[in-house]
């Protein structure tokens, strides 16, 4: 691949992984599995005495999405290359790599000629940046090509990879045989084509990047990789700007305001906020916060990635897509279900509790999921994301458990008889207190039947503790986002 490069999306992404490379003077974005951003330089220059001025790459805003399943049964790795805004007399190669950097590599090149006709063929890299050389089943695996395709404007190019044996290349003894139990870093290039011969000239210095993390041909894969634009630099900090709201909303925000529904109704009772129980007061403005910036994070993805889906497949990024796309069609929804929602002392009431509660907790599991699993993209510098998400679910779990037992130990202690539980069926006392009018229990009986104050004292406490440790957690994971 001539020095090939694998990249994993360059301006947008949403794949497997999200390594960062610059390279000159520009920057691509790559998503590996999930959403991972490359830098690479995407423009040349050229100096005249005082200035300096860019143009762009011939292959500038090329993007490429590579996809591969494993069949188990027949052991077969089906491969699928999808080319965005390649020019005829030009081509996209992916390579896999033993080292994270150009040199020896099997390359899959597909190529678009003058005629709009699509190649695909198999190469090998046989020592650092030396023209690469045809590669057969000798290299490893019998390459099958299935599908050469130009249509409306993409370039569909398919093969399979079958009957691996382990083996050395001939004459080549620089390079093993590719296998696929291997790992190897994905490596990414586009370049142009020989007029005359179609054989590929080398990339530009703009024109590659290099996967920091490894993949492997007996799995499921989804890289992408997309050439630098001059407005790189600006789409990078929408995916960061993404990242950042959905770490605050849903470790910091939403759980604190799940925390206060759930553990606070009799606490608060008695205090109120613009003729509003606090408990409840907080609670709507905390999680209608968290709805909006939910959607607003949302928009920052879909800019960063202009409209395009992740394509699919059993990779992280893939399935971060979909809980993603979850969560955020139950955060917007959840506001509207509110809306709907009988009085506290209503008969039906129940079902509004059960539908907003298995929808609210439903969106809270599911955010955490997806926060866990975007921690493997390239965005983050290293694993310091998913350290602090292990923590924050043991935390999470830790918290709820905390206030569980809080309420156990004082309702034993108090007695039954005059302690309410907010998780019996008595919670409406407590949902009696969204408003001093709501209801007809007077608010002495609110006073009568509040916790004690060491109750409530411990529970303000936990709270606190909570919100400083989710804090903690959010800046720390928002300081390991790329910039």
């Amino acid at each position: 691949m001539i020095t090939t490069t694998e990249a994993m999306n360059t301006t947008e992404a949403a794949n497997t992984t999200m390594a960062t490379t610059s390279a000159a003077m520009n920057t691509t974005e790559t998503v590996h599995t999930t959403m991972p951003t490359t830098s690479a330089a995407m423009t040349s220059t050229s100096p005249s005495a005082a200035n300096t001025t860019r143009t762009p790459s011939p292959t500038a805003a090329v993007s490429v999405n590579v996809t591969w399943t494993y069949n188990n049964m027949t052991h077969t790795t089906d491969v699928l290359m999808t080319i965005h805004n390649l020019k005829a007399q030009q081509w996209t190669a992916v390579g896999l790599g033993s080292q994270q950097a150009m040199g020896e590599a099997h390359v899959f090149m597909c190529k678009r000629l003058a005629d709009d006709t699509i190649v695909i063929n198999r190469y090998i890299n046989p020592d650092g940046h030396h023209h690469p050389e045809h590669a057969g089943s000798e290299q490893g695996g019998t390459f099958t090509p299935i599908q050469q395709e130009f249509h409306n404007g993409v370039v569909l190019c398919q093969f399979s990879l079958s009957n691996f044996t382990d083996g050395w290349i001939e004459d080549i003894k620089t390079i093993d045989p590719l296998s696929p139990s291997k790992k190897y870093y994905p490596l990414f290039a586009i370049g142009l084509l020989n007029t005359t011969t179609n054989e590929p000239r080398k990339h530009g210095d703009d024109s590659h990047t290099a996967l920091s993390d490894r993949v492997q041909l007996d799995q499921d894969v989804s890289l992408f990789y997309k050439m630098g634009t001059p407005d790189s630099g600006s789409s990078l900090r929408f995916l960061r700007a993404h990242g950042i709201i959905m770490i605050f909303t849903w470790i910091l925000i939403a759980s604190t305001g799940v925390l206060i529904s759930r553990y606070f109704k009799v606490s608060w009772a008695n205090s109120f906020i613009c003729g509003k129980a606090a408990w409840f007061a907080s609670h709507r403005f905390i999680m209608s916060v968290a709805a909006i910036l939910t959607i607003l994070g949302f928009f920052f993805v879909l800019a960063f990635l202009k409209g395009a889906w992740v394509a699919k497949g059993s990779t992280r990024q893939y399935a971060h897509s979909v809980t993603g796309a979850i969560v955020i069609s139950l955060a917007f929804f959840q506001p509207f279900i509110a809306l709907f929602r009988c009085e506290p002392d209503s008969r039906f009431r129940f079902i509004f509790n059960l539908v907003h509660a298995f929808v609210g907790f439903s969106s809270f599991i599911l955010a955490t999921t997806t926060l866990f699993l975007a921690t493997y993209f390239e965005i983050f510098k290293d694993h310091k994301g998913r350290t602090m998400m292990i923590i924050w679910s043991i935390w999470v779990a830790l918290i709820f458990i905390s206030f569980e037992i809080i309420q156990s130990y004082y309702r034993k202690k108090a007695g039954e008889s005059n302690y309410t539980n907010i998780n019996t069926s008595t919670a409406s006392l407590g949902e009696n207190a969204e408003g001093p009018k709501s209801s007809t229990t007077s608010s002495s009986t609110f006073a009568n039947t509040e916790e004690n104050s060491s109750q409530t004292k411990v529970k303000n406490i936990l709270l606190a503790v909570h919100v400083l440790v989710a804090a903690i957690i959010s800046i720390v994971m928002a300081t390991d986002l790329q910039s």
